[in-house]
């Protein structure tokens, strides 16, 4: 895998994040600018966290900050099964 192959993929999952969490305050560029990373502000973004680990799906966060970062090997199923749980977790109960 080349950079420029790397790149590719990179913007490709981060489109599919970002397409993923609309309605969410995502913080991240739409555009090309934009990093390897999604950041997504939620509160309790910690607690956050950890829920989403508990059931599978491994992020971090910066303060306020859920920050959800694919790579190479990561599917297209994967990225969306991600969004789902997250989406779930941060559903009013």
């Amino acid at each position: 895998l080349d950079l420029a192959t790397l790149r590719a993929i990179s913007l490709r999952q981060t489109a599919r994040l970002v397409a993923g969490l609309e309605g969410l305050d995502v913080v991240t560029p739409r555009d090309e600018r934009r990093g390897g990373f999604v950041s997504v502000r939620v509160a309790e973004a910690s607690r956050v966290v950890s829920e989403l680990e508990a059931r599978g799906v491994m992020t971090d966060a910066r303060g306020a900050m859920l920050r959800l970062g694919p790579a190479p090997y990561v599917t297209d199923d994967e990225i969306d099964r991600a969004v789902a749980i997250l989406r779930d977790v941060l559903s009013p109960r």
